[in-house]
């Protein structure tokens, strides 16, 4: 069962990547050859996700992208990138956190969110355990800094992109207290984490994290990207207001 659940994500990941090239083909030439052949190759790929689907989890989900698909550009590839492909991780998550461990045998990979998987895994894999976690805590920054569309870096952007006066990434809500204590809480967990995991890995080749301690810092760095994933997201308008 473990062999599935990682099948399913190494698909979900590239269908994550193929998507992005959709995006980009799609801005540079509209309703063109490459789009409609990065399509044929988006819907295999669809199919090949529904073959390791797990019999008794409903795949309508996998139905609705695929639907979705055939409408109109770019509307459709921001509707499957910003909604159903989060659902559709989710409910393979749920599906498989919910196995008795009889059923399944956990391993890092499992715990992981699919951009640590895709920064910082292989170098985990290989004992490279200093350049793992520093690599893990860049993708968390490089999806806060993507989700919020700001171009600050560090301490700097969990400030801007978390800020309880004027945020870009609202992680539960701010209209009462509770939330806007748990706001202000991950901003510093976030400017904490850059100013004391990423910043002393990146500048001394002395730190060297056991494969024990490498493995948490993978698994927290997971955890930040799911609450970037999950959370709401304030766009700036042209006028400056935030809707």
């Amino acid at each position: 069962m473990k062999e599935m659940y990682i099948q399913c994500n190494r698909i979900i990941r590239s269908i994550h990547a193929l998507l992005k090239e959709m995006e980009q083909a799609y801005n540079y030439e509209s309703d063109g050859i490459a789009v409609g052949c990065l399509s044929s190759v988006f819907n295999r790929q669809l199919g090949d996700l529904k073959r390791v689907w797990p019999n008794d989890l409903d795949d309508e989900i996998i139905h609705e992208i695929g639907a979705t698909l055939a409408q109109k550009m770019p509307d459709s590839l921001w509707k499957i990138g910003q909604e159903l492909l989060p659902d559709l991780e989710d409910s393979i998550d749920k599906y498989y956190s919910a196995q008795s461990y009889s059923e399944i045998d956990f391993s890092i990979i499992d715990l992981l969110h699919s951009r640590i998987v895709v920064s910082a895994y292989a170098q985990f894999r290989s004992g490279l355990y200093r350049d793992a976690v520093l690599n893990s805590v860049i993708a968390v920054f490089d999806y806060l800094r993507e989700r919020s569309g700001l171009e600050s870096d560090g301490a700097k952007l969990a400030a801007e992109a978390l800020s309880v006066e004027n945020p870009r990434i609202v992680l539960s809500s701010l209209e009462n207290e509770s939330g806007r204590n748990e706001q202000k809480g991950f901003l510093q967990i976030f400017q904490g984490y850059y100013l004391g995991v990423r910043n002393p890995k990146a500048h001394s080749l002395a730190i060297k994290p056991t494969k024990k301690i490498a493995a948490q810092y993978l698994v927290f760095s997971s955890l930040l990207c799911r609450r970037i994933e999950q959370a709401q997201i304030y766009v700036v308008t042209d006028t400056g207001d935030i809707a």
